[in-house]
């Protein structure tokens, strides 16, 4: 199969296309909007209806993880032993760094469930979780499609195999980066994320205690 007919097959079926990124986009931050961008550029994607759909799959996505955490915290605490110390450290972090984790944590692999339901666990309120965790996810969408878009422009004007040697390129190098600085990230971070437990730990015991002992007094 040619590129040319990949498109053409594109174009026909992209109502499932666009399910796909919808779907792809509520569940992770991968790079597939960028190759979405570089499709759109031969016209078989709309690039807008590409921004918008991606948009709104991780909005959504980042809305149920928040959900999640607001309302199963102390489950998932207790059911996900090995999750916990993470996720305390997402919201102790969100807590104290909220701008400047919820505009941005899109960008790092594996942060995405770690940060959105750490917000829901933490004491943040809805709505200034909503407001930075849309201005992050306008950001990292523009930026994986119109990459994706302008690489397939750049090699049009020279040859378009370049360009999807780039966008290749582009996408195994930060694979290989993202998963290696991850994996040093989540070793430098252990002992925070094990602190943060026992504070969330014994701040849940206290708030447990009152609670028994407000009928007695």
């Amino acid at each position: 199969m040619t590129a040319q007919e990949l498109y053409e097959l594109i174009a026909r079926y992209d109502h499932w296309v666009y399910g796909l990124l919808l779907t792809y986009a509520m569940g992770k931050t991968g790079p597939l909007p960028m190759v979405a961008g570089f499709i759109s550029h031969s016209g078989a994607l709309d690039v807008f209806a590409v921004l918008g759909t991606v948009l709104l799959g991780t909005v959504i996505g980042t809305q149920l993880r928040f959900a999640i955490g607001r309302h199963f915290a102390p489950w998932l605490y207790e059911r996900f032993p090995r999750f916990a110390p993470w996720l305390a450290l997402g919201a102790a972090g969100v807590e104290r760094y909220d701008r400047l984790l919820l505009p941005a944590y899109r960008f790092a692999k594996g942060t995405f469930s770690l940060i959105s339901v750490g917000a829901g666990a933490s004491r943040l309120g809805w709505l200034r979780f909503t407001a930075f965790d849309t201005l992050g996810a306008v950001g990292w969408t523009v930026t994986w499609v119109l990459m994706g878009s302008a690489i397939a422009a750049a090699g049009a004007q020279v040859d378009p195999r370049w360009a999807a040697y780039a966008g290749l390129g582009i996408l195994v190098t930060g694979m290989v980066v993202a998963t290696v600085f991850g994996r040093q990230l989540k070793q430098a971070l252990l002992p925070l994320a094990n602190d943060a437990l026992a504070a969330a730990t014994a701040r849940r015991q206290s708030a447990a205690a009152g609670v028994v002992r407000a009928p007695a007094q």
